[in-house]
């Protein structure tokens, strides 16, 4: 009898830290978002309101805009990361000199922490001393320094860019491991009924990487819909709110107008909104595989 519970004695600790590092948490935001609580006005004291926050939320347009943004914002990051990772991996699973070396290199974007590669790259932007500037005026492009993270379509723009360079590493490892799980007679036998390197891709590729393929995507816009390191570092969600996805809206409701109550509606509308795509992305790609 003991032996048959000892298993769930040993995962037990796991289990506990799981349940107050995550779930209680989480439990706390969904239990603020059904109440009135703002801490610079504690006069109006902590009320119950049920879905009102949730109806204003619905009613205000800066919930839509945000709610666009992180859709555009989401979609353009996870889109270049995957292309890019996809084709940088593929080139990194033939036979070459020093492959090992660049395999570790590539790297080096994914370990670095985020605020850190915000920092350089908001000095690569910069628009008096910054590389970017400094490199397009000695090949002639421009004559004077752009502001890149001062207009609003030049700061998403650049926002992707960083948000991309962070992410393709990870995009490349897992893509570079599935191809290496992807049988070597697949490609002799295609090779051998004269398939050109397009049709090798499309018929076998990207078919024998669809596994991984969801595994990869379904985490990337998962990270990249709750980004909020890249875009606060480089411009706190403006210039305008030009980036201001969800997770920055949150922020600045919770802790800028300290508003807990509308924050936590929008941590648990952007949790709810997860869940949803998730779910519907996993079905769908689960679904082409039963066919």
């Amino acid at each position: 009898m003991r032996k048959r519970y000892l298993p769930y004695l040993f995962i037990m600790p796991a289990v506990i830290f799981m349940l107050l590092i995550v779930a209680y948490p989480i439990l706390l935001t969904f239990r603020s978002s059904l109440f009135h609580e703002v801490l610079i006005r504690p006069w109006e004291g902590v009320e119950f309101v049920g879905m009102d926050n949730f109806v204003t939320l619905i009613k205000n347009q800066e919930f839509w805009s945000s709610l666009q943004r992180t859709a555009i914002w989401t979609v353009s990051s996870v889109l270049g990361k995957t292309l890019i990772g996809l084709s940088i991996a593929i080139l990194l699973n033939q036979k070459f000199k020093f492959r090992g070396i660049y395999r570790t290199l590539i790297l080096i974007p994914w370990v670095t922490p985020q605020v850190v590669s915000a920092i350089i790259w908001r000095w690569v932007y910069n628009g008096e001393y910054g590389m970017l500037n400094y490199v397009l005026m000695r090949l002639g492009l421009i004559n004077t320094g752009i502001s890149w993270l001062g207009h609003k379509t030049t700061a998403f723009i650049a926002a992707v860019i960083n948000d991309m360079w962070i992410g393709i590493p990870f995009m490349i490892v897992v893509f570079l491991s599935g191809l290496q799980g992807i049988p070597n007679e697949l490609y002799e036998a295609a090779k051998v009924d004269g398939a050109n390197r397009i049709q090798t891709l499309f018929k076998i590729t990207l078919p024998q990487l669809k596994p991984v393929f969801l595994t990869a995507t379904i985490l990337s816009i998962i990270w990249t819909f709750n980004s909020f390191n890249i875009i606060w570092v480089l411009t706190k969600g403006g210039p305008v709110n030009a980036t201001e996805t969800l997770v920055i809206k949150t922020y600045k409701e919770a802790f800028g107008k300290f508003d807990i109550g509308m924050g936590s509606t929008y941590a648990v509308t952007t949790f709810i909104l997860l869940m949803i795509f998730s779910l519907f992305y996993w079905r769908m790609f689960s679904e082409k595989d039963e066919i």
